[in-house]
């Protein structure tokens, strides 16, 4: 007979219960909300140190492939005068500049003459990591220089010329001011997170 009592097996939850029961809910939802912004960050600081990364790889291979093209041919300044080296180096208070002309350069056919000789300067502005390049290997004062942005976030720029005997962030040398071609470079630069990186580059032999 049925007397109208539920069953003890057909109990149902408590509005208590049901309350605590959202309660978790809610905090689970949140945990795995903070969980989730925590990883799409991480993940998107990966990726940016990646592209940074990919980005230093390619600037230190461009710089590299620029001295291994290093020409023994003197440059001449904006005004004609012929320059001590092949190569000239020195610094602007703690950071390096350095230009030289190498070969290598791509010209397109059908727009002209044009050498394959190329002067590059590498300067550290502010910090980023600039180079300058021009068509030619002896540029007049109305010349124009490409600037591209190699890095930024630059720290440290040294450059450093080896003789033979000893290293000097100049070039030519004081104590060889007829030295025309070092024989190694060693570069030292700081880059974001980072530091202390080391570039060495045997230069290619001086024709005498």
């Amino acid at each position: 007979m049925n007397t109208g009592k539920p069953d003890a097996g057909q109990r149902g939850f408590t509005l208590v219960e049901l309350l605590i029961a959202v309660g978790i809910m809610a905090l689970i939802g949140t945990a795995g909300s903070l969980l989730l912004n925590s990883s799409l960050e991480n993940q998107a600081v990966i990726e940016q140190r990646q592209q940074n990364l990919e980005r230093l790889a390619l600037a230190l291979t461009i710089f590299r492939r620029d001295l291994e093209q290093l020409t023994p041919r003197s440059p001449r300044d904006s005004q004609g005068d012929a320059l001590p080296a092949n190569i000239i180096a020195g610094q602007v208070g703690a950071d390096s500049e350095l230009e030289f002309v190498h070969a290598g350069r791509r010209v397109i056919p059908g727009r002209g003459l044009g050498s394959q000789l190329e002067r590059v300067r590498y300067v550290k502005e502010e910090k980023e990591l600039i180079r300058y390049s021009a068509g030619v290997a002896d540029p007049a004062s109305n010349t124009h220089w490409q600037r591209q942005v190699l890095l930024t976030e630059v720290s440290q720029f040294e450059v450093e010329l080896y003789d033979g005997e000893r290293w000097s962030t100049f070039w030519p040398p004081s104590t060889q001011i007829n030295a025309t071609q070092p024989k190694a470079l060693r570069l030292t630069t700081e880059v974001g997170v980072w530091q202390d990186i080391k570039l060495n580059v045997l230069l290619p032999e001086a024709i005498q």
